[in-house]
């Protein structure tokens, strides 16, 4: 493996430990325990779109089932991990009126 690959391993498995402490702090119920299947997912999507940015790709696989009320949360869960990348407040903000 490259090294890449081996910190975007490390980076999705903190970024579950970091939901599972949301969700044991009763933040994120929306969004179900992070799974094997999950980070596979994760990795899976990142080699098949690299032209999709990380939060991108959470919001679609481990952060993916997030209610209203928990995707206000999303950027600052994904920041823990992976810091903030471009505007990403912005981003959910405008991606919230596409649907």
């Amino acid at each position: 493996m490259n090294a890449n690959l081996d910190d975007l391993i490390v980076s999705v498995v903190r970024l579950g430990q970091v939901i599972r402490r949301h969700r044991a702090e009763g933040n994120l119920m929306s969004v179900p325990p992070p799974t094997v299947y999950g980070y596979m997912a994760f990795l899976r999507m990142t080699q098949a779109m690299p032209h999709l940015d990380p939060l991108q790709i959470a919001q679609s696989t481990l952060l993916g089932n997030a209610s209203g009320e928990d995707r206000k949360h999303v950027a600052s869960v994904f920041g823990e991990v992976f810091g903030l990348q471009r505007s990403d407040e912005e981003d959910l903000q405008l991606g919230a009126h596409l649907f």
